[in-house]
């Protein structure tokens, strides 16, 4: 699958970078991380006003935007 062309950050300290800019969009979390994690991104989403979504698993994230390592969250950028 292509990304659309969406500009995406991989990550949590890449996404919470572009955050403290203001440059995320949204941030799409994989249903399969760990709570921990996932709790962490609400957070940062919470704190910076970003919309989230928990949806997807790091294998379909991986596939979706073409990375080579599962990843638990992205970023896409304004």
């Amino acid at each position: 699958m292509a990304n659309n062309g969406l500009r995406v950050v991989i990550g949590r300290r890449q996404i919470l970078r572009e955050a403290k800019k203001g440059n995320v969009a949204e941030i799409r979390i994989a249903t399969n991380a760990e709570q921990q994690y996932i709790h962490s991104l609400i957070d940062i989403a919470k704190q910076y006003e970003i919309k989230y979504f928990i949806s997807g698993t790091m294998e379909e994230f991986s596939a979706y935007y073409g990375i080579d390592v599962p990843s638990g969250s992205i970023g896409v950028l304004k």
